[in-house]
């Protein structure tokens, strides 16, 4: 297991609460170097304990004025379920995709721009030949 420094803690803390906040700030905050902050940011990248750095996109600004999700059954065998996964994330107005249990196998988070994009879209997904049934 990856052991973590009280200092990286409080960079990571800083990273979570406060969002994208500019390096020097946090540095300041801590009481330590911009290199420091940078140098341990990379760091906790390269080890894998940050995956990555997303920007938040106000959607409607960019004429995606609906999101919704869209809850899939599928064919079980496994071959199957791998193409449908990066078929459907292959997908522009996929934002999100999530295996999950229950009735359904997998969940799509999907950004369009008006009811007949996730109509249209909805249809793409449920005649792929590893899609069951949709909702």
């Amino acid at each position: 297991m990856l052991k973590i420094k009280d200092l990286e803690k409080k960079i990571l803390f800083n990273l979570l609460e406060k969002g994208q906040r500019p390096i020097l700030k946090i540095a300041e905050d801590l009481g330590i170097t911009r290199q420091t902050v940078a140098k341990k940011i990379e760091q906790m990248h390269a080890s894998g304990l940050i995956l990555s750095f997303f920007p938040k996109i106000e959607a409607e600004i960019l004429g995606l004025s609906i999101q919704a999700y869209i809850l899939m059954r599928e064919d079980p065998r496994n071959d199957c379920r791998k193409e449908t996964e990066e078929i459907v994330q292959s997908y522009p107005q996929v934002s999100e995709f999530q295996r999950i249990f229950g009735k359904y196998d997998s969940i799509a988070k999907v950004l369009v721009k008006d009811n007949k994009e996730l109509t249209d879209l909805v249809k793409k997904i449920h005649d792929l030949n590893g899609v069951k049934e949709t909702e």
